[in-house]
């Protein structure tokens, strides 16, 4: 069900820059180092946010946006390092599901691109449009940043930086409590699969096969690796923690809650949704779907009949929302359970998918 419909989305991204290279097949020449021409700047810069609400938006020569703000903010920056494919979709996700972790909603981004020698227009218009396409599906508002051509990095390399509004109490990861339940939405995984697939497609096509191959593919659009959709279905519930998994994926984002909660917690793996992509690709490559990359995944704790009805209120969105496990008090450790016994669940602060760099 999600394939035509990525296939789709895809195409309509990638045709404006890719048309020229099509004619005649024109090769684009790479850009000049260091700040971009204004005619090109100004070009793509119509792919930023134009609205009502922003005094002064991005273009050629203004050094900052102007706009209105909110009495509490949530700020967050992240970069993204590990991929150069669909970087922009990325940089808007994992900027704003920070915010949305916190409990607040994102309204501003901000972006610095730098490109390597040799990246061409094309490379470039690529890029703008897929942040472009991504913040109008998250309701962001892509206010400005800056873009040059240096020789310090190798590959496209965007650092987001994301502000957000805040109306009610903060939901931080450090509010857990005995007795809440630990609950995620999507599945394990997410986002280490689709990126798996996309960094070595031969071999992930022969170990899914071409269908569940092109729908891992697709994950990274349906159902996609924003929260933002979560956090408008859960708005106004009484969470007491709320957390967005990336590197270290589930298994380290629980392990945080805990940490900052000052307390333990069990997580039933029967209860984890984890896909059989995610099962065959971990398998081939010795990967473990707990502390695989996870954004997408919406990690939160509450108590049980919030819990409930957080589920439902998800389940009506289409967004699927499993109860994995419960918090315990400080010193009865962090479990998970599997077949009647439990071990450790595991501690790791580097992702599972730098393996995949070393072999």
């Amino acid at each position: 069900m999600y394939g035509p419909q990525c296939k789709r989305a895809s195409a309509s991204l990638l045709l404006t820059s890719a048309r020229k290279s099509l004619i005649l097949g024109y090769v684009a020449p790479p850009l000049a180092e260091g700040k971009l021409p204004t005619e090109l700047l100004e070009r793509l810069l119509r792919h930023t946010s134009h609205s009502p609400l922003l005094a002064v938006g991005a273009q050629p020569g203004e050094d900052a946006a102007v706009a209105p703000g909110a009495k509490t903010l949530v700020i967050t920056a992240d970069p993204i390092t590990f991929t150069d494919e669909r970087i922009g979709a990325y940089t808007v996700a994992v900027n704003a599901n920070d915010i949305v972790a916190m409990g607040g909603t994102p309204v501003y981004l901000t972006t610095t691109i730098l490109l390597a020698p040799g990246a061409t227009e094309e490379d470039l218009e690529r890029i703008f449009l897929d942040i472009s396409d991504a913040c109008k599906k998250a309701g962001v508002l892509w206010v400005g940043g800056h873009t040059e051509v240096t020789p310090i990095v190798k590959r496209t390399l965007i650092c987001g930086q994301a502000v957000g509004f805040l109306s009610g109490t903060p939901l931080s990861t450090g509010g857990a409590r005995p007795g809440d339940v630990i609950c995620m939405t999507k599945w394990v995984g997410l986002e280490g699969t689709t990126t798996i697939a996309r960094q070595l497609p031969e071999e992930s096509l022969e170990v899914l096969g071409s269908r569940a191959f092109d729908e891992v593919l697709c994950w990274l659009d349906i159902p996609g690796i924003s929260i933002v959709e979560e956090g408008r279905a859960l708005e106004g519930l009484a969470l007491s923690s709320g957390h967005d998994p990336t590197e270290g994926g589930v298994s380290m984002g629980i392990q945080e809650i805990c940490r900052r909660s000052s307390a333990g917690a069990v997580v039933r793996y029967e209860s984890l949704p984890i896909r059989e992509e995610t099962h065959l690709l971990c398998r081939h490559f010795g990967l473990d779907p707990m502390g695989l990359l996870s954004s997408g995944v919406f990690l939160f704790t509450a108590p049980q009949t919030e819990a409930e009805l957080a589920c439902s209120e998800l389940g009506a969105r289409g967004i699927p929302c499993a109860m994995i496990g419960q918090i315990l008090p400080q010193g009865e450790g962090v479990w998970l359970e599997k077949d009647g016994s439990r071990q450790p669940l595991p501690w790791s602060e580097q992702d599972e998918i730098v393996k995949l760099k070393r072999a």
